[in-house]
Formats: structure tokens, sequence, C-alpha cells
């Protein structure tokens, strides 16, 4: 298990060895990394103040060497106001106003967000279903914050469904995270400093 900590520091826990921190090259260049993703090994940092999604390729399993931008600077892409990002092989990238870019080898890719009932509010997290395969069958699930809700999507964007607490529940307020295992139908939901498991 591998944690980001606000200070930037990369920590990675182990049941056998406890939690250690991995040196990160670079890492005093973040200015105010928002999410971390990690795909075959390596790493990728989300830093919207930097306006750069670094990859870092491991060396020992350590990522000593310094990171390449995955996105192009000739591409222009702001990403002011990303909250979130999930990596199954694409990169979805969650901005705080509700959309989502989608990205596949640094190049954009359409997620269209058809027939989403309502805006979102205040997206907190994006989650990537399925198997570590960019063309593998899965989903794209978004925790709405403002909406109490938790947004399902297919890879292309599409909109699937929506999950919602029975009314006076308290199990969507003040959504922080989620975790989806699709293989077990069950959902891991962070609300407030609550941990709920539902199918």
């Amino acid at each position: 298990f591998v944690a980001l900590e606000r200070g930037g520091s990369l920590l990675a826990y182990d049941p056998q060895q406890g939690i250690d921190v991995l040196p990160v090259a670079d890492s005093v260049t973040w200015r105010k990394p928002q999410a971390i993703g990690g795909y075959f090994g390596n790493l990728y940092v989300l830093d919207p103040l930097l306006n750069r999604i670094l990859k870092y390729v491991p060396t020992d399993n350590v990522y000593t060497n310094p990171p390449s931008d995955y996105l192009s600077p000739q591409l222009e892409v702001d990403l002011t106001g990303a909250v979130d990002m999930a990596i199954d092989g694409n990169v979805y990238v969650l901005f705080a106003d509700g959309r989502i870019l989608k990205f596949f080898n640094g190049e954009p890719r359409p997620f269209t967000m058809d027939g989403l009932p309502t805006p979102m509010r205040s997206p907190t997290t994006v989650v990537v279903g399925g198997p570590q395969d960019p063309e593998a069958e899965g989903y794209v699930y978004v925790t709405d914050a403002g909406n109490e809700r938790i947004v399902q999507f297919d890879k292309a964007g599409g909109f699937v469904r929506q999950l919602q607490a029975k009314s006076g529940e308290p199990q969507l307020r003040n959504l922080r995270g989620i975790y989806v295992d699709e293989q077990r139908g069950s959902i891991f939901i962070l609300s407030g400093r609550t941990l709920w498991l539902a199918d």
C-alpha cells in the first residue's frame, strides 16, 4: 500500500516490513500534489499547481530518476481545479467543476458524460474498476459529494447509474472517497470519519 501525505512524502506500507518512506526524485519541486496513481510499477503524480502529471519509472523499486511529463506541453492542458486521478492504462482526471478528462499515452480521448441526469457538485474522487487494461471492460465511479451520490459511467463516459442512500440515511454525507471491487461486487465508502462497506 502506497500513500502520498500532504507534505509530499511517499509512504509505503508492507505487512512484513511496516511503514517506510520512499525517496522520490525532484519531490522538492512539487507545488501541491493532489493525487497519485500506479500502473505496472510506474508512479504518476498529479500536481495541478505545477500544471503537470509527472511520470516516474522505477529503478530497483524506487523512484530516484527524474520524472517525465505524461502530458505533452504542446497540448496546453489546463489542470487547474483537478482534484483526483485514476489509471487503468487510460488516465482519468477529475475536476472540482465535475469535468472528467481522459487520456491514453498522454493524448486526449473522449469522455462524454452523456446522460448524466444532473450536474455534479463538489466531486472528490474518481475510481476506475476492472482489470488494469485500457481496453478491458469496467466502469468509472465518481463520488459526487455535493449531491450525496456515487455516479457510475462506462469507460467512454456514458452515464450508467447513480447510487444514493435512502432518505435520512447518513452513508453518503460528507463523501470523501471510495474503493470499488467489481469482481466481488463490493464498494468501500469513506464519508466523514466513517468507513462503510456496501454491495
